[in-house]
């Protein structure tokens, strides 16, 4: 299965490779293309070197924090392997299929014992999808006053196929958990503190990606074991795996309330929850309501897996809808949702649907049938791009990809230019952007504003970089208004595409 969805991840990025028309670069990104550019960036302060993050796509100083730890570990891969960023990135996402597939089989083999519910809960796991284009049919309607929106097609982590299909660290955030769950709960069970030292490493792996999950997953697994309590050495082993990564979460958590730069960053973010009911049901459909089939059953037994498969849920519905300090980081609780839904799911349709039906090959086709509808949406991420992978916003020319090139072999500095072209530029070179990213640019509409009325003309470009310490200036034929003459002759020159060094 880590084959096949590496295979089948990987065809909308081969054949955009292979159809781009000649003077075109494809940027080797279709879904979530801003926030991928981002994570290119975070990744190239890695290749540089650094071990802590600083935010490039705006010009507000700020300290460094030892944060984004996953895409600065591959940052430092890239480099030592001489490979470029882009490569990197996509050799993670296929590695995250085989990761993900190997992981979440030993998570499922852990809660369901029955061979034939184990399969189907790998095969529902690593192709289902949701129901948002049901949403999508209808033309994301308003209902009871709010727009609904295709959740499932814009949010990664709430399946593994799109986790693997778009962004690697929602697919590797999952493998850290199904590896922590499997192996904290054995530990517990076993009074095992190498298990439970092994499974704290998991957690410090998934703490480098989102630091809050460890706190969902610890809550959970504490619940389960004041309900099911185990002897001493399990409670030491439960202590042992979530102490490792304790550090680095208080870390995180002192970096996001005590550094004004994490606390731009944060508040400045438009993910905000709870999500809205209609659009989150029909993006979890499938997989929530096959779960509905399970809860009885794990009620009914309260074993220690179960309670803990239960807290899980029910700790991840307060986290989203009960007012806490979360804020806008409780999107973020949501990695490896699937896994305690496919396992519920499992159990429900191998211990309550398929019992009742009498017919054998009603028995076979039935769990099939489920995955096959459930890999709906998945098979139209896949397919989709496909016509429309030689698009403006998924290409650069060759001019605006050798410029950034071009930018990436000269010194650091600040650079003014668009948005469109902001986005690029901390993800080829060191420098910082006065404007970029709609979310990691502070003030971002304002500054929009003002860097496309310095390079129309509206404002006097000399006094502007003279007073914000503009080092480069990128113009674009898109402007519509000749390059600004004030500035002299470019140093990087090309008809459409001009770079202006000034210091």
């Amino acid at each position: 299965m880590g084959l096949v969805l590496a295979v089948v991840t990987a065809i909308p990025y081969v054949y955009a490779y292979a159809v781009q028309p000649q003077g075109h670069v494809f940027i080797g990104f279709f879904y979530l293309g801003d926030d991928a550019n981002t994570y290119l960036a975070k990744m190239r302060q890695g290749w540089e070197g650094s071990w802590s993050w600083s935010n490039r796509y705006t010009t507000e100083s700020g300290p460094t924090a030892y944060l984004f730890m996953f895409w600065i570990v591959l940052g430092h891969i890239a480099a030592l392997a001489h490979l470029p960023l882009i490569v990197v990135f996509h050799l993670a996402r296929v590695g995250a299929a085989f990761a993900l597939m190997a992981a979440a089989w030993l998570f499922i083999c852990h809660f369901i014992r029955d061979r034939g519910a184990r399969r189907f809960a790998l095969f529902f796991c690593a192709l289902g999808l949701g129901m948002g284009y049901v949403i999508q049919a209808f033309g994301q309607p308003v209902i009871f006053g709010n727009q609904t929106d295709t959740l499932d097609w814009r949010m990664p982590e709430l399946t593994a196929f799109y986790s693997v299909l778009a962004l690697p660290h929602f697919a590797w955030s999952g493998v850290f958990a199904a590896l922590g769950v499997a192996l904290t709960l054995k530990a517990i069970d076993r009074g095992s503190l190498w298990l439970g030292f092994f499974a704290g490493l998991a957690w410090l792996g998934q703490a480098s990606i989102h630091p809050q999950m460890p706190i969902l997953m610890g809550g959970a697994t504490g619940l389960a074991l004041l309900l099911r309590p185990a002897r001493p050495r399990g409670w030491l082993a439960f202590v042992l795996a979530f102490a490792i990564p304790a550090p680095y979460v208080l870390y995180s958590y002192l970096a996001f309330v005590g550094n004004p730069e994490v606390q731009r960053w944060t508040f400045h973010s438009k993910n905000a929850l709870p999500p809205e009911t209609i659009s989150f049901f029909f993006a979890i459909a499938p997989q929530l309501l096959l779960a509905l089939t399970g809860i009885p059953g794990a009620l009914r037994r309260r074993s220690r897996e179960d309670l803990f498969l239960l807290g899980w849920l029910v700790l991840l519905a307060a986290i989203l809808y009960l007012p806490n300090p979360a804020g806008d980081l409780r999107r973020r609780f949501l990695d490896g949702l699937y896994l305690p839904l496919v396992v519920l799911g499992a159990r429900g349709l191998y211990e309550t649907i398929l019992p009742r039906i009498r017919g054998l090959r009603a028995r076979r086709l039935i769990p099939f049938s489920y995955v096959a509808f459930a890999a709906v949406g998945s098979a139209f991420l896949v397919l989709a791009p496909l016509a429309v992978a030689s698009e403006s916003q998924y290409t650069l020319t060759a001019a605006q990809y050798d410029g950034l090139n071009w930018l990436g072999s000269q010194p650091s500095g600040r650079v003014l230019c668009m948005p469109g072209v902001g986005l690029y530029v901390p993800a080829y070179s060191p420098d910082t952007v006065y404007v970029g990213h709609y979310d990691e640019t502070f003030d971002y509409v304002s500054k929009t504003q003002t860097a496309l009325d310095v390079l129309t003309g509206k404002q006097d470009i000399v006094q502007f970089t003279q007073a914000n310490e503009i080092r480069y200036v990128v113009w674009t034929v898109e402007l519509g208004t000749p390059p600004p003459a004030a500035l002299g002759p470019p140093a990087y020159d090309t008809p459409n595409f001009k770079i202006w060094r000034l210091f």
